[in-house]
């Protein structure tokens, strides 16, 4: 295996911090999805050596601000609680975004929404600089399922208004 940015020890970490943070309904899923722990991470390990996902983890490192940050976040996530009310609050600025639906994306109405997004979405995922991470989110929403789920929650046409405003903001 090649880890262009992490080592073998330390993914095994990150996978090891990743259980151990997981709640328990998930980690069971994918307990009986991979057969046992061991296969799972076995998987885990396969997957992130991958050239193209250690080229994404790049990009992450830098968004964090450094390698050992991205490692401090992850193997001390914030708890359950503090991820739902960002949640919470992510979706409560989207719904505020989509009334603005027929604004230009670049007005300030919208602007102010984009920027207080990415302010919680920075802070959330702990993250240096949360441009690259938003830009990321705005290109997600392109995808054929992730689209079809935001247009379901907030209308039709709030995926493409989101990534957008997004790109706009952020250009």
């Amino acid at each position: 295996m090649d880890f262009a940015v992490f080592s073998k020890t330390e993914m095994e970490e990150m996978f090891q911090a990743m259980v151990e943070h997981m709640p328990e309904d998930m980690k069971e899923l994918s307990i009986k999805e991979f057969g046992s722990v061991e296969q799972w991470k076995e998987h885990y390990m396969e997957v992130i050596s991958r050239e193209e996902m250690q080229k994404n983890y790049a990009k992450v490192v830098e968004w964090y601000g450094g390698k050992e940050e991205y490692l401090s976040v992850a193997k001390n996530p914030v708890s359950k609680e503090v991820a739902d009310s960002y949640m919470k609050r992510i979706e409560a600025i989207l719904e505020k975004m989509i009334t603005k639906i027929g604004c230009p994306v670049d007005s300030f109405e919208v602007k102010e929404l984009v920027a207080e997004y990415g302010f919680v979405m920075k802070q959330f995922s702990q993250m240096k600089e949360e441009r690259g991470m938003m830009l990321s989110v705005a290109h997600s929403y392109q995808d054929a399922r992730v689209r079809s789920k935001i247009d379901e929650k907030y209308g039709e046409g709030a995926a493409d208004y989101f990534t957008e405003a997004i790109k706009a903001f952020y250009k």
